[in-house]
């Protein structure tokens, strides 16, 4: 879809996933020498996980959070105050980078998933192929799950993409197509890949908890409830394991492969640049006594308020932190748990489920009915879950409840979906603008 010459680039070093092969380093791989073993297959598949460092503020973190009424857009850059203004325009730089991000790291995940089984090496066991293509299945689902929530209709590329010309031109899918690939994607990750748990690489029980957020998305209540408590197991106690701990998937990163997470959302007290801060509603949205509060937030230690799920302030040196990104936590599953099943009416069970999220927040418990369950559920998801993506954001759209929380910041019925980027447009002449942006 970009008029890039996509060359199979992996470059090799410290990965995000400190279980993955280490490798010596090498600058880049040729495209027709790209996987030919065993040893330069992993090579392949370690790209895929680091491509998704790249731009990983803005694109997992940032931008949503700037566009609903969790964070403040507190640094000066033009292109994050327009989302930070509800107010994006197809020319956005930042949003321009994202988006390519997205579709760098669907692109090496398909040339792993199409290389891979034409590799002929005796030390490559079917079992091992069968893992690496659905550990590359599971990140470019991963990927358009985010494409898809964020910008809704977009290209749908399963091909590695290696030449110029009419093969980058593909026009977008519809979002019932786009879902479908995904949900087959992870599927088959659910029962081909190797490990069962990870949480820095794809697991089956990833998988299936991202398929658990799906169903709920699709309103497939049952589905929802079942794969949620499939995840957590019989008699799973979310207060037997710490806030953040109870990480199912995160991208994990080393101190010689770090992010700059802490930089971004540091206090300029601690030497960071304060690019993104809490917004006063969800510092006020936190009950009082709410242990999540100083896990997340600090009122007191700079000048400014601040978010601490990205606190490796100490870390001395911007690019060096080691904090992950959580991706999907076994909170998400009660709380997915919760919501199903009270939207089946049966509220003894997510009554149940939700007061596990509050007793390890050391919250009083409260009963869910058909009155009051959307908004107790919405509110835990927020406090629970903020500032670590854009949970808030599609939560928000998803139960309807975007324009009238957000329209007096801005919000209006054309921002249920992003622009596509306005350099795609131009390099593609099958793309067409979604009908509200700001063109």
């Amino acid at each position: 879809m970009k008029n890039f010459i996509y060359i199979f680039l992996f470059v090799i070093g410290m990965t995000a996933c400190a279980d993955l092969e280490e490798l010596a380093p090498i600058n880049s791989i040729p495209t027709s020498e790209a996987v030919t073993n065993l040893s330069s297959a992993r090579a392949a598949l370690n790209g895929v996980y680091s491509s998704m460092q790249d731009g990983d503020f803005d694109k997992w973190l940032s931008l949503a959070q700037f566009f609903s009424d969790e964070a403040e857009a507190t640094g000066t850059f033009p292109t994050r105050l327009e989302f930070g203004n509800v107010n994006v325009f197809p020319a956005n730089g930042t949003m321009a980078g994202a988006f390519t991000g997205l579709y760098t790291t669907i692109n090496t995940a398909n040339n792993v998933i199409a290389l891979v089984p034409t590799v002929e090496d005796e030390a490559f066991t079917q079992q091992d192929k069968d893992d690496l293509i659905n550990q590359a299945r599971f990140i470019r689902a991963h990927q358009y799950l985010h494409l898809v929530t964020l910008w809704q209709e977009v290209p749908l590329i399963l091909e590695p993409t290696i030449d110029v010309g009419d093969v980058l031109n593909v026009p977008v899918s519809d979002v019932s197509t786009i879902y479908n690939q995904i949900i087959a994607d992870f599927t088959a990750a659910s029962t081909g890949l190797i490990a069962d748990t990870g949480p820095l690489t794809a697991s089956k029980q990833a998988a299936n908890a991202f398929l658990a957020r799906i169903a709920l998305y699709q309103q497939r209540w049952g589905e929802a409830l079942s794969l949620a408590e499939g995840v957590l197991g019989a008699d799973f106690d979310l207060t037997a394991v710490p806030f953040l701990d109870d990480q199912i998937y995160s991208l994990g990163y080393t101190a010689t492969d770090g992010n700059t997470l802490n930089f971004f959302y540091g206090p300029a007290d601690f030497g960071g640049r304060y690019s993104i801060g809490p917004s006063t509603f969800l510092i006020e949205s936190f009950e009082e006594g709410d242990l999540r509060f100083d896990q997340t937030l600090d009122l007191v230690s700079a000048s400014v308020p601040f978010g601490t799920k990205y606190p490796s302030f100490d870390a001395g040196i911007a690019g060096t932190a080691t904090d992950p990104i959580f991706f999907i936590r076994h909170a998400e599953m009660v709380l997915i748990a919760a919501e199903a099943a009270a939207e089946m009416g049966d509220f003894a069970t997510a009554t149940a489920w939700l007061n596990q999220v509050r007793a390890r927040a050391g919250l009083a418990p409260i009963e869910l009915d058909a009155s009051n369950f959307v908004d107790a559920i919405l509110q835990e998801r927020f406090v629970e879950f903020a500032l670590e993506g854009p949970f808030r954001l599609i939560d928000l759209r998803r139960k309807g409840r975007a324009e009238t929380t957000l329209g007096p910041i801005g919000y209006d019925p054309c921002d249920q979906v992003w622009p596509i980027p306005q350099r795609d447009i131009d390099r593609n002449p099958n793309l067409s603008q979604n009908t509200c942006c700001n063109c």
